[in-house]
């Protein structure tokens, strides 16, 4: 019977190289963002649901999934996502990017 020695571990990176990954994560990080439903309730009164969540990536393309679980979708780029729930009859669509709360809500992003 032959006997298999477990490889061993790789050494953990130097503290500058683990700063070096850590840079590398934060610079190609995609952005998170949200897809906002706004329309009228039953009483006509002004409301918003968060319809999905995004990612955008550095070349401009996203991924939106819906809260829900109804769609997946892969787009050229985010504000896509805001047109198509603008689609919807009675609903305009905008993005939302978490972080930017004083950045005014507009159609389409």
């Amino acid at each position: 019977m032959t006997t298999v020695s477990p490889q061993p571990p790789n050494p953990a990176p130097s503290d500058s190289f683990a700063d070096e990954i850590r840079a590398l994560v934060e610079a190609t990080a995609p952005r998170l963002f949200a897809v906002v439903e706004q329309f009228r309730n039953d009483s006509g009164e002004p409301d918003a649901r968060v319809a999905a969540w995004g990612l955008a990536h550095d070349d401009g393309s996203a991924q939106v999934t819906a809260v829900d679980g109804g769609f997946r979708m892969s787009l050229r780029a985010p504000d896509r996502a805001a047109h198509m729930i603008s689609m919807r009859p009675g609903s305009v669509g905008c993005l939302v990017w978490p972080g930017l709360a004083t950045t005014p809500l507009t159609p389409e992003g």
